[in-house]
């Protein structure tokens, strides 16, 4: 039955009712979110505060929209207008600031990263931005200190569609049916997308939205009173704080997530929230002023952490000291309270004004811009974010690209199983290099360093070596794993079918061969030898094709280079004491034995020689002549003053011009 306008004023009087326990559920969520990521092993469920915080914005924001919209003094201009003051102001203070610590301490491909990140972040599409990248759990994550923002994209990408989706939806009189199949779909592609597309899972928001409509629904159940009577709110109160809890401590990044294990923190936020003020918990815990004070500055608090927490991991190079990460917390609240004390509260509240709308979006107009600008002038490398102790522009992958075609004689239906696929376009090719990102990274010194004629083709799938008659078993059955089985059948039928290839490169990380397990085609057992045996097999059938094939063993693995470079800001001494980080050169910090790099491949290179004692026509070519010192004991991660690596423990274009130099004398030597 519709409302009298009295009733619907009093409806919209109580959805706009401060609740003080809300505050302290946004005040426990926000705390779980900081507390996993500076201390993760401490809160490994932490990240689950996330999804509180979904469900408390579906309570709110739902329970605003219905009282509006049921009292007929519902506007979209007048909704997004009050979600533009509530969200810019902070969000274009913590952009600003990133990008402006960014510049001094960020080499420049990480600045344009960074202004990428900000130009998503203005735009509130940082979910979309970060799936196609690194995962949220991936240890590359801490180098990106905007990752956090793809919660806020979520979050208005779901408010672009739902006020618009609830006027539907009053209009014809079924609220609680469109919030219950939107939940239910939503919920369904969750569990499926979780284990098929798990990135995208996390991210999406049509895997999130059921977290959302949780909230939305109990706002529609409770039509503006409290949904539990007295009698149950206790129970409530503590069966929904116990849940959380759990989730907090019991939940880990290795866990399919969301899905079913998002089930518990959503089902204990409801809870929380349907027990009102009176709950026990509720009163005792997330009423209590500290966390009332805590929740309102959840926000910027959330905004805060974790640019703070990635820009000094970067810094520092690694993992940080534990007096140093909560340090960065106390500094985090404290920058979170004068966001929201000065600027965010004065624009939010009060009267209406025209300037507390343009304002912002004029700054965050101008915060897009600089990100965009910073991205396509490619990180803007006039600045110096790092010490001149070594040429970190050598710290790149990939010169050579004006001399291949992006194709490598696969066919077209079989081109989308390698992310690596060149020819030189320069003359025919009698050479190829087959296996993993390895392979990559080896490929382009060999192309700039042939001589004329002497033309090379790539094709190569990353984390998939080279391998014949064997697949690797995968833990997660979202992973690809019977992709790898069919881009190597793939490359051996190109590599044999082409007559001019007479001689087969076979380049893969030694991570890919030790470690994952493999068994044989036709048997879903793990077997020991198998991987072994499959790196024979690729040798096997190409010796018996009369091709001449060589082994490259895998190069020394050492940090990511990013983590091995001194900052700007690191030479002046009381920033590296604050950081814990030693005054010894990072180039040198980073630097491994020679013979700590032979017994950590023992079982590798163990492999290695089993298969060339099987084939004593195999060549075998190892790098590390080139890139470590036997005589002083030490693979060093510069050489000359230029970095020997790229990304992770991929060789750079320095590294791969040196190592092809020598590889191709040996190969014109001949077997």
């Amino acid at each position: 039955m519709t409302k009298t306008l009295p009733e619907a004023a009093a409806a919209v009087a109580r959805s706009h009712a401060y609740r003080a326990d809300i505050d302290g559920l946004r005040a426990l969520a926000v705390l779980a979110v900081v507390i996993f990521h500076a201390f993760p092993a401490a809160l490994p469920g932490g990240f689950a505060g996330v999804d509180v915080f979904f469900v408390i914005s579906g309570y709110l924001i739902t329970g605003i929209l219905l009282a509006d919209m049921r009292a007929e003094q519902f506007s979209l201009a007048q909704f997004y207008a009050r979600r533009i003051r509530r969200i810019f102001p902070a969000l274009v203070t913590v952009l600003l600031a990133t990008w402006t610590m960014g510049w001094f301490c960020l080499t420049g491909d990480e600045y344009r990263e960074l202004g990428k990140h900000v130009l998503a972040g203005a735009g509130f599409v940082s979910n979309w931005a970060f799936w196609t990248e690194a995962g949220y759990f991936d240890q590359t994550a801490s180098a990106k200190p905007l990752l956090h923002l793809w919660s806020l994209g979520v979050e208005e990408q779901f408010y672009i569609v739902w006020p618009v989706l609830m006027y539907v939806a009053v209009r014809l009189r079924r609220v609680a049916l469109v919030c219950a199949v939107t939940g239910l779909l939503s919920f369904v592609s969750a569990i499926w997308l979780v284990r098929y597309h798990p990135s995208a899972a996390f991210y999406w928001p049509t895997s999130r939205m059921w977290e959302l409509a949780a909230g939305a629904g109990l706002a529609i159940t409770a039509s503006g009173r409290r949904v539990v009577q007295n009698d149950n709110a206790h129970s409530a109160s503590s069966i929904g704080l116990l849940l959380c809890a759990i989730s907090f401590i019991v939940l880990n990044s290795r866990l399919p997530f969301p899905g079913w294990f998002a089930v518990p923190p959503v089902l204990g936020a409801v809870a929380l929230i349907a027990a009102g003020p009176k709950g026990v918990a509720n009163r005792l815990l997330l009423g209590n002023p500290v966390a009332v004070w805590f929740g309102k500055i959840s926000y910027a608090l959330y905004l805060w952490h974790w640019p703070l927490l990635s820009l000094c991991f970067v810094l520092a190079g690694g993992e940080l000291p534990v007096g140093v990460r909560i340090g960065i917390i106390a500094v985090s609240i404290v920058l979170a309270w004068l966001t929201t004390v000065l600027i965010e509260r004065p624009i939010r509240l009060g009267a209406p004004a025209r300037w507390k709308l343009i304002t912002p979006c004029i700054l965050m107009l101008g915060v897009a811009y600089l990100g965009g600008m910073t991205y396509q002038r490619h990180g803007l490398g006039f600045r110096k974010g790092y010490s001149p102790d070594a040429d970190v522009t050598t710290a790149t992958l990939g010169a050579g690209h004006e001399f291949v075609d992006l194709t490598c004689g696969v066919p077209s239906a079989d081109r989308h199983l390698f992310q690596f696929c060149a020819t030189d376009k320069r003359a025919t090719s009698h050479f190829a290099v087959w296996g993993d990102s390895k392979a990559d990274a080896l490929y382009w010194g060999l192309v700039r360093k042939s001589t004329p004629g002497m033309s090379w083709t790539l094709v190569a799938r990353a984390s998939c070596p080279p391998m014949a008659g064997v697949h690797e078993i995968k833990a997660n059955a979202a992973d690809d794993g019977e992709e790898c089985p069919e881009a190597n059948k793939a490359a051996l039928r190109m590599l044999l079918g082409n007559p001019a290839l007479t001689a087969i490169v076979l380049v893969a990380a030694s991570r890919d061969i030790v470690g994952p397990q493999f068994a044989y085609d036709g048997s879903s057992q793990a077997t020991i030898s198998a991987a072994g045996d499959g790196l024979d097999n690729a040798v096997a059938v190409l010796l018996h094709a009369g091709k001449r094939v060589v082994l490259v063993l895998d190069n020394p693995e050492l940090r990511d280079p990013r983590q091995c470079m001194d900052r700007r800001p690191l030479a002046w001494p009381f920033v590296r004491h604050l950081l814990g980080v030693s005054d010894i050169n990072a180039t040198q910090r980073c630097a491994i034995s020679y013979r700590s790099y032979l017994d950590g491949t023992s079982a590798y290179r163990s492999i290695v020689d089993q298969i060339k004692a099987h084939h004593p026509d195999l060549t075998l070519y190892d790098p590390t002549s080139v890139l470590c010192d036997s005589q002083r004991n030490v693979c060093p991660m510069t050489m000359n003053g230029k970095y020997l690596y790229s990304y992770g423990d991929h060789m750079s274009d320095y590294a791969n011009g040196l190592v092809a130099g020598q590889f191709l004398a040996l190969l014109r030597r001949g077997p």
